[in-house]
């Protein structure tokens, strides 16, 4: 009997500070601890772009932010992505698709390519229990004989995005700052209350856009200064949105262990990106910094049928979420020649050793931002964008603007960049010569759309208005 592929994926969790089955004391994550103990984790797992809709359209298509078009949540996908992307190689090879949840790839039409069941709002605290009762529908409904496809898109911990917000209108003004009042109306106790983080400071200089709207805001307290107490309520808060989601797909983990399909179907698990978690001191995503870029991945399977190295971790290979179409299209035996970067990550899942595995991995962001880590070294740079030049930036058409360059073995928290260290400079200059060469090799094309040229053109005025292009 060919296997089938449910593919769980949840919206904004890190890899870090995330998981209870990998140290973080301050969440309860059963669900995602099962899986992993019925599967392989991947500890060296990263985003191919830390935002929604590029990582996701990076999901479905194989490609780069600069190949697909979206580059922002804002632009659209080329239309022949439509033609490429994973949905009609699994259909070419007699899978059914299903797709129940969070799609957010613009410009490609998740109806023309899947059949769709339930599709997700924006707050998973209204959606993601919708999303699991259809899932659990579909298990107990299904007498197909042919493979299928499930796609379970949930929200959560995205509502992270939402609760700032609220603990805002709930605080007060204290010395300039904002203060949440859980301490001191007694709601909560300091010990209900994680520390803040070890990389809590951050380096200079930052990617632009970090340092436009997020950095310089504060400094001209243009927006108010966060107290201690309302950084720490941020990972609290965080770690709930977590548990709501580790709730529901508990209840699809006991739907599938019920069902006929237990013992022939693939679970895959990741994230679109993570979470700032008040890391760096940083609410939301955009950024290369380890908790946005590193995300979970498990592969797992709840019964015996498939090989798969269970309760085990994979700490050696870089992998990518641009793997994600490769995998589930071998996972399901779709061709998948056409997807020109992914790897199959069964062979890891299984636990075999590949003869040849990537030296690093490759993302983007923004637009104009890249990221390249071989697992201790990352390289970071920013180009240069100085007229309304839509070409995704490259090597050989831009200025590199802001480096920066980490060594997580030396600096794990990331708060301090390795630049300018003498010591570093050699292997500094080796990860710029990947960053170029790899670009280089890409079908790299201009933004599509006036809305996303219309985002461009804002965030040149706003390099320009701040003097960064004098």
């Amino acid at each position: 009997m060919r296997p089938n592929v449910i593919f769980i994926n949840v919206d904004q969790m890190s890899a870090i500070d995330s998981i209870r089955a990998v140290g973080s004391p301050y969440v309860q994550t059963p669900a995602i601890d099962r899986l992993m103990a019925n599967g392989r984790a991947f500890s060296r797992s990263y985003c191919a772009d830390p935002v929604c809709g590029p990582s996701r359209a990076c999901w479905w298509t194989g490609r780069y932010a600069s190949e697909h078009g979206v580059a922002l949540n804002e632009t659209t996908c080329h239309p022949d992505m439509n033609d490429v992307a994973l949905p009609p190689l699994l259909k070419a090879a007699g899978v059914k698709p299903f797709f129940i949840g969070k799609w957010h790839v613009p410009g490609m039409n998740v109806r023309d390519h899947f059949h769709v069941l339930h599709e997700a709002s924006w707050w998973g605290e209204l959606s993601d229990r919708d999303i699991t009762s259809s899932a659990c529908a579909f298990l107990d409904a299904w007498d197909g004989e042919e493979p299928f496809f499930l796609n379970l898109g949930f929200m959560n911990p995205h509502d992270i995005c939402i609760s700032p917000c609220n603990d805002h209108g709930r605080s007060s003004l204290v010395g300039g700052k904002l203060s949440p009042p859980y301490l001191r109306d007694g709601i909560l106790g300091e010990s209900e209350i994680p520390p803040l983080p070890m990389a809590f400071d951050y380096p200079e200089p930052e990617p632009f856009l970090q340092w436009a709207w997020n950095r310089h805001a504060r400094l001209q307290q243009e927006s108010p200064l966060y107290d201690e107490l309302t950084w720490r309520m941020h990972r609290y808060n965080y770690h709930r949105w977590v548990e709501m989601v580790d709730a529901e797909i508990g209840t699809v983990l006991d739907a599938l262990k019920s069902s006929r399909f237990r013992d022939n179907t693939w679970i895959i698990f990741t994230s679109d990106h993570g979470e700032g978690m008040s890391r760096h001191q940083i609410i939301g995503k955009c950024l290369f910094y380890r908790e946005i870029v590193e995300v979970p991945l498990v592969i797992a399977s709840l019964g015996e049928d498939l090989e798969v190295a269970k309760g085990t971790v994979d700490s050696e290979h870089l992998v990518s979420g641009i793997d994600l179409a490769t995998t589930i299209g071998k996972a399901l035996n779709a061709d998948t020649s056409s997807l020109p970067h992914g790897l199959d990550l069964l062979p890891l899942a299984r636990g075999e050793v590949p003869e040849h595995w990537r030296d690093f991995v490759y993302a983007e962001c923004a637009f104009n931002s890249r990221m390249v880590c071989d697992g201790r070294y990352k390289y970071i740079r920013d180009y240069r964008l100085e007229d309304e030049d839509f070409r995704a930036p490259g090597p050989d058409t831009h200025e590199v603007f802001i480096e920066q360059f980490f060594d997580l073995h030396l600096n794990p928290e990331e708060s301090r960049s390795f630049l300018k260290d003498p010591a570093c400079s050699e292997r500094l200059d080796h990860l710029r010569t990947i960053m170029d060469t790899h670009e280089r090799s890409l079908q790299r094309r201009p933004i599509p759309g006036d809305t996303g040229r219309n985002w461009i053109r804002n965030k040149l005025n706003l390099c320009k208005n701040e003097g960064i292009l004098a």
